[in-house]
């Protein structure tokens, strides 16, 4: 899997730029191809000065750095789609915008084009802890309790977990708000019991990969009618570095960004998070 970094230029693309070169120094092939759509945002000689120390971050680590700069045609977006290649060979590292606005912070980016459209792998970050440098440790995994499950995941967190100390998987069990209201203990017993057993398998594949072998790892589950504030509680109460959550076509459709469960991660996060989606 090559890995290509759609870098912008600003000090957002300089704190996403960290995660992309560790991960580089973690995948076989060393490699970091770094793809600039140009503007005209960021001046020459900054940018230079930029695209310089990531070339010397990636010297350090051993990484090639392969550098790509593209006049924008039509569309950045439309840029990207014709430089990045297509397929489920490349991952796209990518980054959500700084602060949350009317447009949210991953609605209507290049990010969410990239996530929605399947094009290749794709990893969307923000980044509210820079001094981390890309090296997190600690995880917090949010599983919705599909088959695949926790398999999905696992090429981006053996990429993103250097010297990873703790893995948290969380499943929430979502039920309507009505419904929340009159659960009885026993039923919601159930679900918690439903949820752990899941978690369990998800744990047994995790001990049996030798790249998680020195991670301590836990479980949480929880029944509730509001799943992103879960995953924030359990990020705090953790104190996880990283929430590491999957996109699906479902939640990417819900456009309306303050009802949105990505989108209401990442405004509320108390660490990083990187959004995650495989190639349709």
């Amino acid at each position: 899997m090559a890995i290509y970094l759609a870098y912008d230029g600003s000090i957002n693309g300089d704190w996403i730029s960290h995660y992309a070169v560790r991960m580089a120094a973690r995948h076989p092939e060393r490699t970091l191809h770094l793809v600039h759509v140009q503007e005209g945002t960021t001046g020459a000689t900054e940018l230079q000065a930029k695209l310089e120390r990531i070339a010397g971050e990636c010297e350090q680590a051993a990484v090639r750095y392969a550098v790509a700069r593209h006049p924008v045609r039509r569309t950045v977006v439309e840029t990207l789609l014709a430089a990045v290649p297509a397929g489920g060979e490349t991952l796209l590292v990518c980054g959500t915008r700084v602060r949350p606005g009317r447009r949210g912070l991953l609605a209507g980016t290049v990010s969410e084009q990239f996530l929605h459209r399947g094009h290749c792998p794709t990893l969307a970050m923000r980044v509210v802890q820079p001094g981390l440098l890309g090296l997190p440790r600690d995880f917090l995994i949010p599983l919705a309790g599909h088959p695949r499950g926790l398999r999905t995941a696992l090429p981006f967190l053996a990429l993103l977990a250097g010297d990873v100390s703790r893995i948290h998987l969380l499943r929430v069990t979502k039920v309507t708000a009505a419904r929340f209201r009159r659960l009885s203990a026993a039923t919601a017993e159930r679900m918690a019991q439903e949820g752990r057993a899941y978690l369990h398998q998800a744990e047994g594949l995790l001990a049996g990969d030798a790249a998680f072998a020195q991670a301590r790892l836990d479980s949480l589950v929880a029944v509730s009618d509001d799943v992103p504030k879960e995953i924030v509680i359990a990020a705090n109460r953790t104190q996880s570095r990283l929430i590491l959550m999957g996109a699906s076509e479902r939640n990417l459709r819900q456009r309306f960004f303050y009802g949105n469960p990505i989108e209401q991660v990442l405004r509320e996060t108390p660490c990083d998070v990187a959004i995650y989606r495989a190639r349709s």
